[in-house]
C-alpha cells in the first residue's frame, strides 16, 4: 500500500514539474489567435488592438489568424484541435455559446472542447440603416418596416450570429417582418450596407464606426439597455421598443488539455494587456468595455452564456441547420 501511495505520488510530482516547467519556458515561439470570422469584423479588429501588447506581455509576438466560416466554426474547430501546447489560442466571440442552440451537428464539444482564458470585453452593437432608408429615429425605423413588410433586407455575419438574432427579435419586437441577408462575416455584410445592398445592420459599434464617421450610413439606436460610451447621442432602441435589449462579448480560449499554468499565464498577460491605458482607450472608442476575468470566472460566465443563446434562440425563431 506505501509503495503504491509512493509510486503515486513520485508520478503527481514528476507530472506537475514537467508542466510546472513547459509553462515557465512558455511562450518560446510566436503564438497564434485565431479568429473564426472573415477581416475587419469586430472580433478581428479587437483581437488585432490587443495582439502587440499581449506578445509584449508575453516577450513573443501574438499573430492573428483569421479563419473564417459557418459563423465561427470553422476557425472554433482549429483550436479545439490543435495541440495543446499553449501555442494556439481562439479569440472568440458570444456565437460560441450560440453554436450548441444553432447547429446540430459541431464538430466540437463547446462546454469541453475549450478551456475559458479571461473575458476580453462586452460589446455595444447599433441598429445602422443605409441613408436611403426614410428613417431617422427607431420609431420612424419601425413604422417603416411594418408599412413594408418582407422588403426592407438586414445583413449580418452568418445565420445564428449576433446581428441574426438581433434582427429576429426586433422583428419580433415590434410585429413587422424583415428579409435576413447571411454574409460570411461582418465586414462584408457593413460593405453592402453602405452600398445600399442591404438596408440595415444590427453591427458592433466597432465594425460600423468609421462609416458612421464617414457618413456612410445613419445610426438609429444602441441595442444595450444604455447609452455606449462611444457613441452616447444614440439612445437605446428599448425606449422605442420596450424590453429589447441584446449584446456579446469577446473571449479567449484554449484548446481542452492545454497545462493550467499555461492558461493561468496567459490569462493574467490579457489582463495587463487590457490594463494598459492606451488599449482601454482605443476599445472603448470602439464601442468595446475591457473586462480581464479570470479562467473561473469566464468558465462560470461561459456557461451561463450557453444557457442564455439557447433561450434567445428559441425566442427569436431562429431555426437549427
Amino acid at each position: 500500500m506505501t509503495k503504491k501511495w509512493l509510486a503515486s505520488l513520485v508520478f503527481f510530482l514528476s507530472w506537475c514539474g514537467a508542466h510546472l516547467s513547459h509553462a515557465q519556458s512558455w511562450p518560446s515561439s510566436a503564438v497564434t489567435m485565431i479568429v473564426g470570422f472573415a477581416p475587419g469584423g469586430s472580433t478581428d479588429i479587437a483581437a488585432r488592438v490587443l495582439a502587440e501588447q499581449l506578445g509584449k506581455k508575453l516577450g513573443q509576438n501574438v499573430v492573428v489568424v483569421n479563419r473564417p466560416g459557418a459563423a465561427g466554426v470553422v476557425g472554433a474547430n482549429a483550436v479545439a484541435i490543435a495541440k495543446p501546447d499553449g501555442q494556439t489560442f481562439l479569440f472568440g466571440s458570444g456565437s460560441l455559446a450560440s453554436a450548441p442552440s444553432l447547429n446540430k451537428s459541431l464538430p466540437f464539444d463547446v462546454a469541453s472542447d475549450f478551456l475559458p482564458v479571461s473575458q476580453i470585453t462586452t460589446i455595444a452593437s447599433i441598429l445602422a440603416v443605409h441613408p436611403s432608408v426614410p428613417a431617422r429615429t427607431v420609431k420612424e425605423f419601425v413604422d417603416h418596416v411594418k408599412a413594408n413588410p418582407g422588403k426592407l433586407n438586414y445583413g449580418s455575419a452568418g445565420s445564428g450570429t449576433l446581428q441574426h438574432v438581433s434582427g429576429a427579435l426586433f422583428e419580433k419586437a415590434i410585429g413587422g417582418s424583415m428579409v435576413h441577408i447571411p454574409y460570411s462575416g461582418g465586414a462584408p455584410a457593413n460593405t453592402d450596407l453602405v452600398a445600399g445592398r442591404v438596408q440595415a445592420v444590427f453591427g458592433p459599434i466597432v465594425e460600423l464606426a468609421q462609416f458612421h464617421k464617414a457618413g456612410s450610413i445613419r445610426v438609429l439606436g444602441v441595442t444595450s439597455v444604455k447609452r455606449a460610451a462611444a457613441m452616447p447621442d444614440v439612445p437605446p432602441i428599448a425606449e422605442d421598443v420596450p424590453g429589447y435589449a441584446i449584446g456579446t462579448w469577446h473571449g479567449l480560449f484554449a484548446p481542452k488539455g492545454t497545462p493550467a499554468p499555461i492558461v493561468e499565464q496567459m490569462s493574467r498577460a490579457m489582463a495587463a494587456a487590457l490594463a494598459e491605458p492606451a488599449v482601454r482607450s482605443r476599445l472603448t472608442d470602439l464601442g468595446l468595455d475591457p473586462v480581464g476575468s479570470t479562467p473561473p470566472e469566464f468558465s462560470a460566465f461561459f456557461q451561463s452564456e450557453i444557457l442564455r443563446w439557447r433561450e434567445l434562440v428559441r425566442l427569436s425563431g431562429a431555426v437549427p441547420n
